[in-house]
């Protein structure tokens, strides 16, 4: 793998969250969200973003190196799986 990967706890039960430490930022990545319902916000002193396809969700800062992705309760591990395997490729692609 080209990137870290660590569960992040919350408050939900359910919750299936992973931070990713990508050598990319979260601006780098948003061009390969082809398909993603991604949003921007410029209006905090970090701009942000957040990306939403089906069920799935992707929320970093666009300038920085770490993203936070949000997994189904069903079947979140093939999810995942596929997920780590496209950010290879776009990190790949990208370096």
């Amino acid at each position: 793998m080209i990137f870290t990967c660590k569960k992040v706890e919350n408050c939900f039960a359910e919750a299936r969250t992973y931070e990713y430490e990508l050598p990319i930022t979260g601006e780098e990545l948003c061009r390969f969200l082809t398909g993603w319902e991604v949003r921007e916000n410029h209006r905090f002193r970090r701009p942000v973003f957040s990306a939403k396809k089906e069920k799935l969700e992707i929320k970093g800062i666009l300038k920085a190196h770490i993203i936070k992705i949000n997994y189904t309760a069903e079947n979140w591990t093939n999810e995942k799986e596929e997920m780590e395997r496209w950010l290879n490729h776009v990190v790949a692609v990208e370096m």
